[in-house]
């Protein structure tokens, strides 16, 4: 990250805080009051909690934690059973851990993430929707979705027990960062992008693929080492990306969670060609072709918003972000990176049939939390200063988000900043991203495995 995360703010402020499977908290944060950090934690780590010793002593009491999801396997066969298994292992232990910390440690603010509500709507909304556009309504169907749905009353149950574990005057804040919906169709966007003259295939592809029929000698691994390097020239590229002409390409997607189309722009890509004096054609080129694109099935326009990066974004990370961001069937259409096969491929019984929606949940209850209130306005952004608001901490002036109309009591949103930070005198590295060296080669590997089975990459 760009900036210090919240609990880094708070802790600066001297305020005790907990993290228990918060993203990017690996390694654990050491001001933390305690901390077990998340899914991107390596599967080798020495340590992922704070203090370094924590798991140590409360594996006996409580038992195993688990830092990896299990395999995220579709509704059928004994698979989906074994997955189903180990969210709710993972997800209860999880909670036992919080509770058992909440009740024990000192906190003054805690944050507790559960992805067990993600993981189940990627592979199950289809039959947690009660759609079944997708699987049969058969006997094993219903009783993975009545498994399903147990295990998120029993999750719902838990953060009834978190807030008994809390103290009675505490404000809480419930948060999801998007909501849910059907995923029916995916497009192959760089296939797209080829069809249209924008990202050009490499004259080697044909080479690597007999390669990897007839490479009896390793001659495949020889001519890897002289063959053009992929994008960003790392190891852990995708492979996809050695299938690139980057010399001949203008525009390419770069993940499936993006959502969104890059300009191979010179100066700033490894490779680019594109000169900034034709960025702005690029992006219009690419507009005005996914303007034309259209739904598989119904022949209608697909696209139903598109986005130029700085109308949504601003600040230092927004070269990061992607050219153009597209919303396409309203969200039921997802991009895919592959090349090969059909243009469109609808969702089916072995893939994912959820996926993300902008709109996600606010529920927000306290002593200095107005009642009774319907907030129409709300960003995920405006939580971290209503936080910090209610911790008597001055928002910074690189924070994005407000402090919705409505949420806190008129005495609590009006009060003045009473607290200031004091940072530490040495280099806080904890402004989010761990130092490199925190991560071997295997680990970084396994890691963007893991990230990759999640649709982030």
């Amino acid at each position: 990250m760009l900036v210090p995360p919240i609990w880094n703010l708070l802790a600066d402020a001297g305020i005790p805080t907990g993290l228990i499977n918060v993203p990017v908290s690996y390694p654990p944060p050491e001001r933390a009051s305690f901390a077990i950090s998340d899914f991107i934690t390596p599967s080798t780590a020495p340590r992922f909690t704070h203090p370094p010793t924590l798991f140590d002593e409360l594996r006996p009491l409580l038992g195993e934690y688990v830092i990896d999801p299990p395999p995220l396997e579709s509704p059928g066969g004994t698979e989906a059973h074994h997955m189903l298994e180990g969210v709710e292992h993972l997800t209860l232990q999880q909670a036992r851990y919080a509770e058992h910390l909440m009740k024990t440690r000192e906190w003054g603010f805690c944050m507790v993430v559960f992805q067990a509500t993600d993981w189940l709507q990627h592979r199950m909304w289809d039959a947690l929707s009660g759609e079944y556009q997708i699987y049969p309504e058969t006997p094993e169907i219903l009783a993975l979705r009545e498994r399903a749905e147990k295990l998120l009353s029993a999750l719902d149950a838990w953060i009834g027990r978190l807030l008994a574990a809390s103290p009675p005057h505490t404000d809480v804040f419930i948060v999801s960062d998007h909501g849910f919906g059907p995923l029916r169709q995916r497009v192959k966007i760089n296939q797209w992008l080829a069809r249209h003259g924008l990202l050009a295939l490499s004259r080697h592809r044909r080479l690597r693929g007999l390669l990897g029929r007839l490479d009896f000698l390793r001659l495949r691994h020889r001519i890897n080492r002289i063959l053009p390097r992929p994008r960003g020239g790392g190891k852990s590229a995708p492979p996809i990306w050695r299938r690139i002409d980057w010399r001949r390409t203008r525009a390419y997607a770069a993940t499936r969670s993006d959502m969104g189309v890059h300009v191979n722009l010179r100066g700033r890509e490894p490779q680019g060609i594109v000169s900034p004096d034709e960025y702005e054609e690029v992006r219009d080129a690419v507009l005005s072709a996914m303007k034309e694109l259209r739904h598989p099935e119904t022949g209608e326009p697909i696209l139903t918003s598109a986005f130029r990066r700085e109308d949504l974004f601003e600040g230092p990370g927004l070269e990061k972000a992607p050219d153009l961001i597209f919303i396409l069937d309203g969200g039921a259409c997802n991009h895919e990176l592959r090349l090969d096969g059909p243009l469109f491929e609808s969702t089916t019984s072995g893939t994912w049939t959820g996926t993300h929606r902008l709109d996600g949940v606010l529920i927000a209850h306290g002593p200095r939390i107005q009642r009774a209130q319907r907030l129409d306005q709300v960003d995920i952004i405006d939580v971290a200063p209503a936080v910090l608001q209610l911790f008597g901490l001055p928002v910074p002036d690189h924070t994005e988000g407000r402090i919705p109309d409505g949420l806190l009591t008129p005495e609590a949103a009006s009060a003045a900043a009473w607290r200031q930070p004091h940072p530490p005198d040495d280099d806080d590295r904890g402004a989010g991203v761990p130092p490199e060296s925190e991560y071997t080669e295997d680990e970084t590997r396994g890691v963007e495995e893991r990230l990759r089975d999640l649709g982030y990459l």
